[in-house]
């Protein structure tokens, strides 16, 4: 297929336009113009790819380029915590428009995905290292989506074997929910989006409304009912273009979508009953002649028109409009214009956010009307003179003074007898509130007292392992956090429910039992989770799957029955041992000796943890050169400081840097912290170095 080098052009120079100044050249300052010029294409090639898809700013799509030494095959990340989003992009650049995707880069990719789902962070260069915290808070949390993206500046199509890699990757990660998903971006996408961005594209749209008003003050409005297939027609002609002033554009075919989709298919009748309709902003409105003064229909056109709200409706109903496109459903929706012609500077900005940000009904409201829910709200004030809060928006409680019916549904779940329960809670409380998962938790016995003790070993069972992840690291931290809910669930099989009172339970009490028996079901958790399902399976949807959950109890309760001592931890999932202060540090002499850097060679510094992440980061952006050192083959002191030019063991400059950011002193392994640009850090290289020497031993 032909490529137009205009098209190129013009997508080359948006981007100059757009981000010069913005993305990190640092790593190829010294090369040539040349090279230096090809990786800011390709680097803000996968910044547009972010601001497209995530709908971020120009800036923090910039932020959000890792693109370079040690980027695990992932160019641009971004995060969105509160709807719990990951976007990753792989981009490739061609000036002439050329460009693909390699095997080779494809399974690269998919293991820098692995592992930040596993939480191995430090394999990760600095400028991950500033997006660290967002990203493990987002995928921390249930129901997370990832979407790859792949930005080609060339055709979209991928070969077909980069193809079925990618559609097996996601059939194994979508196993317990939809939870990744692939977008392919070519020239002709970024042609279309550096298009609408330099000529501000207008759309102008033609609708029929039927039993429609206006309002004339403060401002002229007009609103009725339209049918649906002509609103799939606008989609169809325009696509997401009819979003462009709105929040977010489509987000796909979303939990909402799907029950839109079906009820327009099944009852297309009701469809307008079950849907809050769509707000279109306008430059001007035209009522044209046709039909004259009637009310019943009316005819107008939308100049400079943008769906600023109901992107999901548009695009739900051009999904079931495309399903059952020889009998198109004929469904009704709510429509309102908004001309903004005469209106104040800014209006139409107040109108997108404020149409966007108003409170949704969802399942978990509807749960304080159930007479069951009331029941417990009188238990807990009678039976335990506690609080007992159902409504979203009403304050929780203090701990020691109620919970509110979220909390509760998760510690039911956790006390069920099917470790399913807790893999349903995993993939989103949401799913808590639907049948059967909601009345099997909520049954007609459940009292005040059940939940309440439930609820305080569900808290004593979270506080230990918040403090037990912070003593792992890697992938044994992220089973700590994402298999929480299960470790509830077993500790719970060894602890008799109904003989917990109180939060203020003895060590010889049940809660107390609790304490003392979470760490060697957390360390049986990790041990086979391993076993189980391998050091590559990502523990996020581990947890999710309620086969596995069950395997997982199984196994870890015939464990404790067994009264067997817990296999000790790999060394990478145990915190750093603190080096000895009187003699060499054994990784040091092993590089030194064998010779197996080059004096001068740069060294990056990575932190080791949340706290030195939240400490250092910011001190290191006030002066990149406090991340930079260089080795020298010196037996005591072989890093050489960039920020002072001083001379340090590895573990002393850590200190050092700590003590300078504010951080109190601790002992740290220093030579887990400075990495080998694509090598590792000096932990893994002498690692490595003692392996070959034993398999030379052995032979």
């Amino acid at each position: 297929m032909n490529v137009n080098p205009t098209h190129i052009r013009h997508v080359r120079e948006a981007l100059t336009r757009e981000f010069s100044g913005h993305i990190n050249l640092d790593d190829v300052d010294s090369r040539p113009d040349s090279e230096r010029e090809q990786a800011f294409r390709s680097r803000a090639l996968a910044a547009l790819a972010l601001r497209d898809q995530a709908g971020c700013e120009t800036i923090q799509a910039a932020s959000g380029v890792i693109d370079g030494q040690d980027d695990q095959g992932i160019d641009a990340i971004a995060v969105n915590e509160t709807s719990a989003r990951m976007w990753v992009v792989q981009a490739k650049w061609s000036d002439k428009g050329k460009a693909g995707l390699d095997l080779n880069a494809t399974l690269k990719l998919k293991r820098g995905i692995d592992l930040i789902l596993n939480q191995e962070y430090g394999r990760f260069n600095l400028r991950f290292q500033q997006l660290a915290d967002q990203i493990d808070q987002t995928i921390a949390m249930a129901g997370v989506k990832v979407t790859v993206v792949i930005a080609l500046l060339g055709q979209p199509e991928l070969a077909t074997e980069i193809r079925e890699e990618l559609d097996r990757y996601c059939t194994e990660m979508n196993y317990a929910y939809p939870m990744l998903n692939v977008v392919v971006l070519g020239l002709g996408e970024f042609y279309r989006t550096v298009l609408s961005g330099i000529a501000e594209l207008k759309i102008d749209l033609e609708a029929r409304v039927e039993r429609w008003s206006q309002l004339t003050e403060p401002y002229l409005a007009y609103y009725g009912t339209m049918a649906t297939n002509d609103i799939s027609q606008w989609y169809t002609e325009h696509g997401d273009q009819l979003f462009a002033k709105n929040i977010r554009r489509s987000l796909g075919l979303t939990e909402v979508n799907v029950a839109l989709v079906e009820t327009l298919l099944d009852h297309p009748q009701h469809f307008w009953y079950f849907n809050n309709g769509i707000t279109i902003l306008c430059e001007s409105i035209e009522k044209t002649g046709r039909y004259g003064r009637s009310s019943e229909i009316g005819e107008f056109r939308l100049n400079g028109a943008s769906v600023v709200n109901g992107a999901q409706t548009v695009a739900g109903i051009s999904e079931a409009v495309r399903r059952n496109p020889q009998d198109a459903p004929g469904g009704w929706v709510w429509v309102r214009f908004i001309s903004l012609q005469n209106c104040p500077e800014g209006f139409g900005i107040e109108i997108t956010k404020a149409t966007n940000t108003q409170n949704q009904v969802n399942s978990r409201d509807f749960v304080a009307l159930d007479p069951t829910q009331a029941r417990l709200r009188e238990d807990f004030a009678l039976s335990l003179g506690l609080s007992y809060v159902l409504k979203r928006g009403e304050p929780e409680p203090r701990p020691d003074q109620g919970c509110a019916v979220v909390e509760a549904a998760m510690a039911l779940a956790c006390a069920h007898r099917d470790s399913g329960a807790v893999a349903r809670a995993k993939q989103g409380s949401a799913i808590l509130w639907e049948d059967p998962t909601y009345h099997s938790l909520f049954d007609q016995n459940v009292s005040a007292k059940g939940v309440w003790r439930s609820v305080q070993l569900l808290r004593v069972v979270r506080k230990c392992l918040n403090d037990l992840q912070a003593e792992r690291e890697g992938r044994a931290s992220a089973i700590a956090k994402h298999g929480d809910l299960l470790t509830v669930h077993i500790v719970a099989q060894g602890v008799d429910l109904d003989q917990i009172h109180t939060t203020d339970d003895s060590e010889d009490g049940e809660l107390g039992k609790a304490s003392i028996l979470t760490p060697t079901v957390l360390d049986w958790l990790i041990h086979h989770v391993d076993k189980q399902f391998g050091t590559n399976s990502y523990v996020g949807t581990v947890f999710t799957r309620p086969d596995r959950c069950r395997a997982l109890t199984e196994h870890v309760l015939r464990e404790l029955r067994s009264g067997r001592d817990v296999p000790e931890l790999p060394e990478h999932y145990q915190p750093p041992k603190p080096e000895p202060r009187t003699r060499l540090p054994d990784a040091v002499k092993v590089i030194v000796d064998a010779g197996r850097l080059a004096n001068g060679t740069p060294l990056e510094f990575r932190p080791g943890t949340g706290p030195e992440r939240r400490i250092l980061l910011p001190w290191i952006a006030e002066d990149s050169q406090r991340a930079r050192a260089t080795w020298t083959n010196n037996r005591n002191k072989p890093l050489r400081w960039a920020a002072d030019g001083a001379l340090y063991s590895p573990s002393r400059l850590v200190m050092h840097m700590l003590k300078l950011a504010g951080m109190p002193t601790k002992a740290v392994q220093g030579t887990t912290r400075w990495f080998v640009r694509d090598e590792g850090s000096l932990a893994d290289l002498s690692a490595e170095l003692r392996e070959e020497e034993a398999t030379m031993s052995d032979k």
